[in-house]
């Protein structure tokens, strides 16, 4: 019932502030959650997590970029720069998680995972491939309004400048993500310690600093909020140079106004 009072007035207060444009990120949001929805489902019923979660990350930022912000060249740019920058990182994300023993559960209810609690041990899923799968998800949230808005700040350089040549846009497009890499990185970190602050609270009173650090829970914590930082430091230049080759060659014809 909480849940429901809080999405009421968090949907009343949107709207009554950012009019049409707020409405249209909320209708993004449902979109996206309903794509959520259902890959938990085709997962859970034994479809391959990494191919479903691959092919929901490429329909999510589609969703995104593309309802959300209109289809145009700045959109295109930002669309091919996340699915690039999945593609590059989908080879450490698979490396990380094997060899830091991130899949599995980690507690439910603050029960550890055990046959004598009345859990079963095999339920008959690759929770590798699931935490690949979660990983991949929250790399493409955090990167996708990092792309967006490096895109369209470069568009906007080079519409007033058309002079710049393609390494000076560049340097614009590098520039720009440096400016929204600090916010973007606090606000990670942020989510981390909101997310975990009670985790790491009860492991400290009581438990020791040595085992918080070497939980699960911390470790899964961590090294998922590490991944997505270095995807929003690796988009940068990707989404620079995907934006500067594009609206210079455009402009070539003609086509930026």
């Amino acid at each position: 019932m909480m849940i429901l009072i809080l999405a009421s007035i968090f949907i009343a207060l949107s709207l009554f502030t950012g009019g049409d444009k707020t409405a249209k990120s909320l209708i993004t949001v449902c979109m996206d959650l309903l794509v959520l929805l259902i890959s938990i489902k085709l997962m859970n019923a034994g479809i391959s997590p990494i191919g479903v979660s691959l092919a929901a990350v490429i329909l999510i930022t589609a969703i995104t970029v593309y309802y959300q912000n209109e289809v145009n060249l700045k959109t295109h740019a930002a669309f091919i720069s996340v699915l690039l920058t999945v593609l590059l990182m989908f080879g450490l994300i698979f490396l990380i998680v094997k060899l830091a023993h991130l899949q599995g559960f980690t507690a439910i209810g603050g029960e550890h995972i055990n046959e004598t609690n009345g859990y079963k041990g095999n339920i008959g899923r690759n929770m590798f491939a699931v935490q690949v799968a979660v990983v991949l998800f929250t790399l493409a949230g955090s990167i996708i309004d990092t792309a967006v808005a490096v895109s369209s700040g470069m568009y906007e350089v080079y519409r007033h400048e058309q002079k710049l040549s393609i390494r000076e846009l560049f340097d614009s497009g590098i520039n720009i993500g440096k400016e929204i890499l600090n916010s973007t990185v606090n606000t990670l970190v942020f989510i981390f310690f909101g997310e975990y602050m009670l985790l790491m609270l009860n492991y400290l009173m009581f438990y020791s600093f040595s085992t918080m650090i070497n939980s699960k829970d911390f470790t899964q914590g961590v090294t998922t909020i590490s991944i997505c930082v270095i995807g929003c430091v690796l988009i940068i230049p990707i989404i620079s140079a995907i934006s500067a080759y594009a609206y210079t060659a455009f402009s070539r014809e003609k086509k930026i106004s």
